[in-house]
């Protein structure tokens, strides 16, 4: 008889069941094909019956609070274990801080052998979570950078760390249906009579919608008819309502608030604009690339990867090289059609899910080897 040989098996941690949920589909499909088996346990949000058929087979739900999740950690790693009770994982992808804790953790009870920790932000590695990973440079742990950028800034934080398990594994987004644009603007209840640029985020300080504001201000006061919406929520609302109010542009600002289906409605959007004061990749802008928009982002982090010569790439934190970025795309009807077909093109050739499963799976088989 032919011996079978057992798959290696993966256990994904994701935060929570809001944010992410596609990217964490491409890391399940990835490995969950042979010689891979996939199980993911989302540590908070309750159990959706929906997200569950789209992951398919094995998916846990814990939905801890968040008290469980801060300090040491212990209700939430007694919660994880007692879920995975009897079973022993080849590989934890941790996503996160939060999740590359419990994962280690996993390994010391002899749960799991080897962990993937995905850094999604460049320069979070601060204080104790400082000391943890200088301190896991002897544990069974890989970090995989989002972007090349994101890669480099691990290195170079953490020099006693083994360099060979610090990696790059840039991220993907898949193809996804638009919305016509009449049908786009209308969920998003945008005039249609506007030219939209439009950007999707965290409404936090490090996205710098701050700059974005002030940038688009002079357009708006010389041309009534342009539009700026803002997709997401976050903590800086209260305060970027306030600017737009103090700037005179209120009545040509949307804030459309957080939407699940997004990625369906970039047809809105003339241009979008992405003003990060630092990102490790940038999945909004590749959902962007994939709809076929033009795009102005600033020159951080992972973004210059992201997008080559591509896009208009303009100097973080000066407002007054955006606007003139705002007023090039607005003027020039020609260069935006090109610059979204070669922006897909671009998805196409280096940020597909093919790509990134080819990837994921290469690192995944490494890992798995050296655990055992």
């Amino acid at each position: 008889m032919v011996a079978v040989e057992r798959p290696l098996r993966v256990l994904h941690l994701c935060p929570d069941t809001r944010y992410l949920t596609e990217l964490f589909t491409l890391y399940r499909n990835a490995l969950d094909q042979p010689p891979f088996q996939s199980t993911l346990v989302f540590l908070r949000g309750k159990p959706d019956a929906a997200l569950a058929q789209h992951m398919g087979e094995r998916v846990q739900f814990l939905d801890l609070p968040r008290r469980a999740l801060e300090g040491l950690r212990l209700p939430a790693l007694w919660r994880l274990w007692r879920s995975c009770r009897g079973q022993r994982f080849d590989l934890v992808v941790a996503h996160r801080f939060k999740a590359l804790t419990l994962g280690l953790a996993l390994c010391r009870l002899r749960v799991a052998r080897h962990v993937l920790g995905v850094v999604h932000e460049i320069g979070q590695f601060d204080g104790r979570r400082r000391r943890v990973i200088e301190r896991a440079r002897t544990a069974p742990l890989t970090l995989l950078g989002v972007s090349e950028a994101a890669r480099v800034d691990l290195v170079v934080r953490f020099p006693t760390f083994p360099a060979a398990r610090i990696k790059a594994l840039p991220n993907a987004v898949e193809d996804h249906p638009l919305l016509s644009r009449a049908q786009a603007l209308a969920v998003l209840r945008l005039a249609p009579d506007r030219f939209w640029f439009g950007s999707i985020g965290r409404l936090v300080s490090i996205k710098g919608y701050d700059l974005l504001l002030r940038a688009f201000a002079p357009l708006a006061h010389e041309i009534p008819g342009l539009g700026l919406a803002l997709v997401g929520t976050g903590r800086e609302e209260a305060a970027l309502r306030a600017l737009s109010h103090d700037l005179g542009t209120e009545e040509q600002v949307a804030f459309c608030g957080w939407r699940a289906d997004v990625r369906s409605l970039l047809s809105a959007f003339e241009v979008c604009v992405f003003p990060s004061r630092d990102e490790g990749f940038g999945l909004a802008i590749a959902e962007a690339m994939v709809a076929e928009r033009p795009v102005i982002a600033s020159a951080v982090g992972g973004v210059p990867e992201l997008l080559g010569d591509e896009a208009l790439l303009v100097p973080p934190n000066e407002p007054a090289a955006l606007t003139a970025a705002l007023r090039r795309l607005y003027d020039d009807p020609a260069l935006r059609a090109a610059m979204g077909a070669a922006l897909r093109a671009r998805w196409q050739a280096r940020f597909s899910p093919a790509q990134f499963a080819t990837r994921l799976q290469a690192a995944a088989r490494e890992a798995a080897g050296a655990a055992r």
